[in-house]
C-alpha cells in the first residue's frame, strides 16, 4: 500500500444543566458528527482505490440525579453515542487492496445507567451503579493474519453490568479504597462467514473483557510532604477468540505497584518528585490479549518489576 489517508470531523454540540431545586439536577445534550474519511491512492499499477467514505450521525445524553440525604442520592443516565472506525481499521483490507473498506459501519449504542452515591459517614462513601448497553454493529477484530488485524461489524452486542466503589479515610494520614466491576458483555446477532462456512455465535462471550475486575488501593500521608500509594489489581479470566475456544486462565494473577512521591510549596512555586514501582512483586503474567490472534497466539506478557522517575513543577500566577 502507498496511500495517503485524511479524516475530518465536525461536531458541533449543546450541554444543558438544570437545578429547579436544591436536591434536583437535570443535565441534558445533543451532538451531531460529520466524519469524512478520504483517502489517496498513490499505487496505481493495480487501479485507483482512492475515494471518500463520509459518515454522520446524532448523539444525545440525559440525566438527572435527587438529593435525599447526605448518604443517598439516585440518578438516572441516559445516552446514545456513534462511532465510526479507524483509519487503521478502515484500511486493512481482507483482499489486501489498497482504498478503504467501505463495508465496515459506524456502530452505534444505546445506554442507560441507574445508580446512587453518597456519604455514609464522615470518613466513608460509596458509589454503585448497574448499567445496560445495546450495540448495534459493533466493529470487532475477526482476523489477524501476520501481525495485520481486520475488522467486521457484528450485528448486536448486549453489554450488562454493574460498579461498585467504596472510600474509606478513618484518619487523615491513611485512605482505601475498592473498586469492583462485573461485565457481562454478549454477542446478541453475529454471524461469522468463513468461505462456505457460516459460524454463528450468538451467546458467545465477548474476547478480551474479564467478567470480574477489583482494584484495591491504599494511601498514606506520614508526613513531611510524603504521599505512599499501594495499589493491588485482580482479575478473572477471559476468552480471547469469538468461538470461545481459547482462554487465558491465568489472567488474574494480579499485580502490585507503587508510588512514593513528595510536594514542596515555595511560593509560587510547587515542586512534586515521583518514583513508582510497577510489578512490585516481580510477577510474571499476562498483560493483554491478542484477539483472534493467528494460530492461537493470543497472549502478550508484560514488563517484569520496572521504575519510572518523574516530576512536576507548577507555577501560581498572580492576577
Amino acid at each position: 500500500l502507498d496511500q495517503a489517508e485524511t479524516d475530518t470531523e465536525v461536531g458541533p454540540f449543546i450541554q444543558a444543566h438544570w437545578t429547579p431545586n436544591e436536591r434536583i439536577t437535570i443535565d441534558g445534550g445533543v451532538r451531531y458528527d460529520w466524519v469524512t474519511f478520504d483517502v489517496q491512492d498513490l499505487k496505481t499499477d493495480d487501479g485507483d482505490a482512492s475515494g471518500s467514505l463520509p459518515q454522520d450521525a446524532p448523539s444525545r445524553t440525559a440525566g438527572m440525579s435527587y438529593f435525599i440525604a447526605e448518604g443517598i442520592t439516585p440518578y438516572l443516565n441516559l445516552a446514545s453515542s456513534f462511532e465510526t472506525p479507524t483509519t487503521t481499521e478502515l484500511a486493512n483490507r481482507p483482499d489486501g487492496a489498497g482504498g478503504f473498506n467501505d463495508a465496515i459501519q459506524p456502530q452505534r449504542t444505546l445506554s442507560a445507567e441507574l445508580g446512587a452515591r453518597g456519604a455514609i459517614t464522615g470518613w466513608l462513601s460509596y458509589s454503585v451503579a448497574g448499567f445496560v448497553s445495546r450495540v448495534r454493529d459493533a466493529i470487532v477484530p475477526y482476523r489477524d493474519v501476520g501481525g495485520r488485524v481486520y475488522y467486521t461489524n457484528a450485528g448486536k452486542i448486549n453489554n450488562n453490568g454493574f460498579e461498585l466503589g467504596v472510600t474509606a479515610a478513618p484518619i487523615p494520614q491513611f485512605s482505601a479504597n475498592l473498586s469492583f466491576t462485573y461485565a457481562k458483555y454478549t454477542f446478541a446477532d453475529y454471524v461469522v462467514v468463513n468461505g462456505a462456512i457460516a459460524d454463528t455465535l450468538d451467546g458467545n462471550r465477548v474476547p478480551g473483557v474479564p467478567r470480574f475486575f477489583t482494584r484495591i488501593g491504599l494511601r498514606s500521608s506520614p508526613g513531611l510532604g510524603f504521599v505512599v500509594d499501594l495499589d493491588q489489581t485482580l482479575s478473572s479470566s477471559l476468552t480471547a477468540d469469538d468461538q470461545n475456544n481459547i482462554w487465558v486462565e491465568n489472567w488474574g494473577a494480579g499485580v502490585t505497584n507503587l508510588r512514593i512521591s513528595w510536594s514542596k510549596q515555595w511560593r509560587d512555586l510547587s515542586f512534586l518528585p515521583y518514583l513508582g514501582l510497577a510489578n512490585l512483586f516481580d510477577r510474571k503474567y499476562i498483560g493483554a490479549v491478542t484477539v483472534n490472534g493467528f494460530g492461537g497466539r493470543v497472549l502478550e506478557p508484560s514488563p517484569r518489576r520496572n521504575f519510572y522517575l518523574g516530576a512536576e513543577i507548577g507555577f501560581r500566577t498572580k492576577s
